[in-house]
C-alpha cells in the first residue's frame, strides 16, 4: 500500500514537472511569435530610400567637369558620365578622376553623331573608339551608351556590350544658362527611378547640378549610378 502511495506521488509530481515544462515552451513560443511579427511589422513600415541617378553628357569639358567632380566628391556623390571622345585626348586625366572616384562613364559617341543615320559599320566605329580611349585610361571599356538625341538601334551589334540609357527628367539644361530654372525643373518632377539628363560641357548646369544635389539629399533622395539603378 506503502509502495502504491509513493508511485502515485512519483506520478503525480511527474505530472507537474511536464506541466510546467509545457507552460515555459507555450510562453517561449508565444513571446517568439510576437518577435516575428513586430519584427515583421517593422520591415513593413521602414521606407526604402528613393533611388535616382544624375548623367551628364557632352564632356569631358577641361574648366567644368572639374568643378563637377570637385563638387561630387565633396558631397559623396556618384553620378554617370557619357563621354565625347573626341574631347578625351589632352584631357585623360578627368577621365581617370571619374573613375578612381567611382563614376560611371558611359560611351556618348566620338564626335556627338546622330547612329541613326549612319550604317552599322560607322555607328560601330563611333562608339568602338570612345570606348577603346577609355579602356586605354581606366583599363574597362564602356558598357553603357547614351545615344545622341536618343536615336538608338537595339539591332547595332558592334561586339561591345552597350546597354542604351535614356532619361526620364530632360530640363533641357543647354538652352539655357538660367540656374535657377534648370534646377526648377528638376526637383520639381524628381521621383524615385528617375534618371536626370544634364550636360557638364556648360558653367550653368555644373552649378545647377551641384544645388540639385543638395536639395534632393535633404528630401531623402539617394544618388547611384545607372548600372546600380537598372542592374539593383
Amino acid at each position: 500500500m506503502q509502495e502504491l502511495s509513493i508511485r502515485s506521488k512519483m506520478a503525480a509530481f511527474f505530472v507537474f514537472m511536464l506541466m510546467m515544462a509545457f507552460s515555459v515552451w507555450a510562453k517561449q513560443q508565444e513571446a517568439e511569435k510576437f518577435s516575428v511579427q513586430q519584427t515583421a511589422g517593422n520591415i513593413q513600415t521602414e521606407e526604402l530610400p528613393k533611388r535616382i541617378a544624375l548623367t551628364f553628357d557632352d564632356g569631358p569639358h577641361p574648366v567644368y567637369t572639374k568643378q563637377l567632380l570637385d563638387g561630387l566628391r565633396e558631397r559623396g556623390v556618384q553620378a554617370t558620365f557619357f563621354v565625347v571622345g573626341e574631347n578625351i585626348p589632352g584631357h585623360e586625366d578627368l577621365i581617370e578622376r571619374m573613375y578612381r572616384d567611382g563614376h560611371l562613364i558611359g560611351n556618348h559617341t566620338y564626335d556627338h553623331s546622330d547612329l541613326s543615320r549612319m550604317s552599322s559599320e560607322q555607328a560601330c566605329e563611333e562608339l568602338t573608339k570612345t570606348s577603346n580611349l577609355v579602356q586605354d585610361i581606366t583599363g574597362r571599356g564602356t558598357s553603357y551608351v547614351r545615344p545622341p538625341f536618343g536615336n538608338w538601334n537595339d539591332d547595332l551589334d558592334c561586339r561591345l556590350t552597350m546597354i542604351s540609357v535614356k532619361w526620364t527628367i530632360d530640363p533641357l539644361d543647354w538652352t539655357t544658362q538660367n540656374k535657377s530654372q534648370v534646377v526648377q525643373k528638376v526637383v520639381s518632377r524628381a521621383e524615385d527611378n528617375d534618371i536626370i539628363l544634364l550636360h557638364d560641357y556648360y558653367k550653368s548646369s555644373v552649378e545647377a547640378a551641384l544645388e540639385i544635389v543638395d536639395i534632393l539629399e535633404e528630401q531623402e533622395f539617394e544618388f547611384v549610378t545607372v548600372e546600380e539603378l537598372l542592374l539593383e
